[in-house]
């Protein structure tokens, strides 16, 4: 008898018009760049060999400065000398508030344990001393933990988007929506916004003196996008660290005027 074929992962679907034909399984969909002008592909996901029609074979490899973006090899060393990163690193160092490793829990002088040291211990565990740590950690949780309320509240107010009435031009998956439209309801049962329709809401919140939010770790931004279109506020401010792609505070800021 022959053996049953192995499960395997659906086929990605054809990549939407003047969009990067990289399939991104995790977040299941297509890069959202736009392609290079002699490629199917965007500069991040040029493929290593020039089997795409008219691409150009140029290998990339990770930054050694911050890895989660990749450089051309041939312009490695010169990038490295102006990565982005490298010179916001250098700006907090500066910081007089600045303690290297402070977080980490290592003590002074930031000799915090590594996570591939964490690893690595956790493998060196013999199969005792595993089943050991696990119940100690289930013993502590138990204590500590505290009973976690489940909250799924959508505001009439982000109706538009829960239909899909908006005009997205960035990606944005219908869980985030979901996630989203709950932690807005749930900010509306709290008090901390207006309740009502979206021409009632938009109105009050048109005010020079109107509420205003400031979105710490915004990301990308969505909640704040969705708290601008669904209730019309347009005192809104971003903070964040990091340099994202498809950022919302462009179309935030236009639509404010």
């Amino acid at each position: 008898m022959g053996r049953a074929p192995a499960n395997r992962e659906p086929s990605p679907p054809p990549p939407p018009p003047g969009r990067c034909n990289f399939w991104l399984p995790n977040k299941r969909r297509h890069c959202a760049n736009s392609p290079l002008p002699t490629s199917h592909y965007c500069g991040n996901h040029l493929p290593d060999s020039a089997s795409d029609a008219g691409a150009l074979s140029r290998r990339r490899v990770p930054c050694p400065v911050d890895p989660s973006h990749t450089v051309l090899e041939e312009n490695l060393e010169a990038h490295v000398s102006k990565c982005p990163l490298k010179k916001q690193t250098a700006a907090l160092a500066a910081q007089p508030f600045y303690s290297k490793g402070i977080n980490s829990g290592g003590g002074e002088g930031g000799g915090g344990v590594t996570s591939a040291a964490k690893r690595a211990a956790v493998h060196k565990l013999t199969e005792d001393e595993l089943h050991a740590l696990i119940e100690k950690i289930k013993s502590v949780h138990a204590t500590a933990a505290v009973a976690m309320r489940d909250s799924y509240l959508v505001a009439d107010a982000c109706d538009n988007w829960m239909r899909n009435q908006v005009d997205r031009k960035v990606p944005y998956q219908e869980k985030h929506v979901t996630q989203q439209a709950s932690i807005i309801g749930n900010m509306e049962a709290f008090g901390l916004l207006q309740k009502g329709g979206v021409e009632e809401v938009a109105e009050e919140n048109a005010a020079e003196n109107a509420l205003a939010v400031v979105e710490f770790g915004a990301g990308r931004g969505y909640l704040t996008q969705m708290l601008t279109d669904c209730y019309g506020i347009r005192n809104v401010f971003f903070v964040e660290r990091r340099s994202y792609k498809l950022k919302v505070s462009l179309s935030v800021h236009m639509a404010s005027g």
